[in-house]
């Protein structure tokens, strides 16, 4: 490549593509209409999930050359509960690493910024550009309707690090709540994929379920909020465009777990674009199984969730958590036929994420309501 590489979006897809570019040579300009990284968020625990593939998280960002400089709590134990029933778990490796999220210097956000600037990336912030003009588009969920929303808070607390995921429909409709507490600091949310309109009562239930019932010391908190973002077909490119991370749609949509799956797209859009090869192709070579694997275990969750989901903790003690959160995500025969009636269900049930590009109307999202901006949910006001 003559002329710099142009990337629309500072966050982990985007920068991912930046860092790979640049460690193999190649100028890199990042365009990033916010005015810093990691505002979107503020100061989100998030999981980053380690049960999809048989390279540890941490050990893939490694790989491609992403320092670990940034808190990453790796949790090899929890506890599951739908409210009346609690059962403990644990893991033979980590299930998943707790990072922050936002502008603090320990967050995951900052940490790949300066890993960006340090290898020679230029990041333009507070300036964009129309994604037909740049390389890769990883400029987030733009135009996408949201098929899930996150609301609770983060606080200090003295309690110890622990992570817990509570069931019940009245804490996170047709999705989950969670408590996660790592070196004294905690976030309680509720990820809610139904009925957006009562995210924040659903939050509160959570609150008072996960946080107050435990006797947990709360200071300082602080309201956090987040959309999910996904599309029920893989949406690659749009002319010589690639497009990465939630701006393709790429999340899980299971439980709505993106970050590694944005790593992943964007270093693989940056080798496409190093190599000359197809990156749609290679997309949905590489995604598929995934896209396939989470449409699947979404009707699946669904299904099971009569009884605040009894059968889904029953599963969990039967087959054990680690081999059947390993299990549920692979592109096993299991998966492959059962995909079809899967794909079926989620273009009726889910038809407002069949939209590219653009946020469909009430109307589309039949029984949901409109998503509040992430802004909104952050202050603890509907949308």
């Amino acid at each position: 490549m003559s002329m710099p590489a142009r990337i629309l979006g500072a966050g982990p897809s985007g920068l991912a593509a930046a860092i790979t570019l640049v460690n193999a040579g190649h100028a890199v300009e990042v365009f990033e209409r916010r005015s810093d990284c990691g505002m979107r968020f503020g100061g989100d625990l998030q999981g980053l999930e380690n049960w999809s593939h048989d390279t540890d998280a941490v050990d893939e960002f490694r790989g491609y050359g992403i320092d670990i400089d940034f808190h990453c709590a790796p949790f090899t134990s929890g506890t599951q509960t739908n409210g009346r029933r609690a059962d403990h778990l644990t893991f033979p490796a980590p299930a998943f690493f707790v990072v922050k999220r936002g502008r603090a210097a320990d967050t995951l956000d900052q940490s790949l910024k300066r890993q960006a600037l340090a290898t020679g990336v230029r990041i333009h912030f507070s300036r964009t550009l129309t994604p037909r003009d740049v390389d890769i588009d990883a400029s987030g969920p733009a135009g996408r309707t949201a098929f899930a929303v996150d609301t609770g808070i983060v606080f200090e607390t003295d309690a110890p690090d622990q992570a817990v995921a509570l069931l019940n429909d009245r804490a996170g409709l047709k999705g989950y709540s969670y408590l996660l507490v790592t070196q004294g600091y905690g976030c309680c949310c509720a990820m809610s994929f139904d009925e957006f309109p009562t995210v924040h009562a659903q939050s509160a239930e959570a609150r008072r379920l996960l946080v107050e019932q435990a006797g947990i010391n709360v200071w300082n908190p602080r309201r956090v909020g987040g959309l999910g973002h996904y599309a029920l077909r893989g949406d690659w490119t749009a002319g010589t465009t690639r497009r990465v991370g939630e701006a393709a749609g790429l999340q899980d949509f299971l439980w709505g777990f993106g970050i590694r799956l944005a790593v992943r797209s964007g270093v693989l859009a940056a080798r496409c674009l190093m190599d000359g090869t197809d990156y749609a192709s290679a997309a949905e070579r590489t995604f598929a199984p995934a896209r396939r694997a989470g449409e699947v275990n979404r009707l699946l969750w669904e299904i099971g969730g009569v009884a605040d989901y009894a059968l889904v903790l029953a599963a969990l003690r039967v087959r054990g958590p680690y081999p059947l959160l390993r299990w549920l995500h692979r592109d096993t025969l299991f998966q492959r036929a059962l995909h079809p009636f899967a794909r079926w269900w989620a273009d009726r049930k889910y038809a407002h994420l069949l939209a590219s590009g653009r946020s469909p109307s009430r109307s589309e999202r039949p029984g949901r309501g409109a998503a509040p901006d992430t802004d909104a949910l952050a202050l603890g006001v509907d949308g």
